[in-house]
């Protein structure tokens, strides 16, 4: 194995799970703020797509007290989204200073399902690496 090859590899065993790893944690950190520090308000149910076999899609509507209608959307166990009926109310989570995100109370990206993708990646990230260094110097 070339020099050229082991950049690449370690590049490709670090950098596309640190992108990776990146965008989850955004996505944490947005949650994490909406619960702490989002402003509640209820908004409408516009409609509902009833997935078959996959959860359903419950589209909703809002409006902050200082802005225009916002709209969203967020996925939910058939079971419970076919209660759901265009008008019904659903509570809304947004930042005062940032009302287009938001999201609707308890949609958001969860601490365990952060930690259920996070440790595979790494580990993922690790075993790559540690291959690749071997693979490099046991070579003849």
């Amino acid at each position: 194995m070339s020099l050229t090859m082991l950049l690449f590899l370690l590049a490709v065993f670090t950098g596309g799970p640190a992108l990776f790893l990146g965008v989850l944690s955004h996505y944490r950190r947005l949650t994490v703020r909406l619960e702490q520090h989002g402003l509640r308000v209820q908004g409408k149910v516009v409609r509902v797509n009833e997935g078959r076999g996959k959860p359903s899609t419950v589209y909703y509507a809002f409006s902050p007290p200082d802005g225009p209608e916002l709209s969203g959307k967020f996925d939910e166990a058939t079971s419970v989204a076919s209660k759901r009926t265009p008008g019904s109310p659903v509570d809304i989570l947004y930042l005062a200073e940032a009302p287009e995100q938001h999201m609707a109370v308890g949609m958001g990206f969860t601490q365990g399902l952060y930690l259920l993708l996070m440790v595979p990646l790494v580990g993922f990230s690790i075993m790559g690496v540690l291959s690749v260094l071997h693979a490099y110097f046991t070579q003849r």
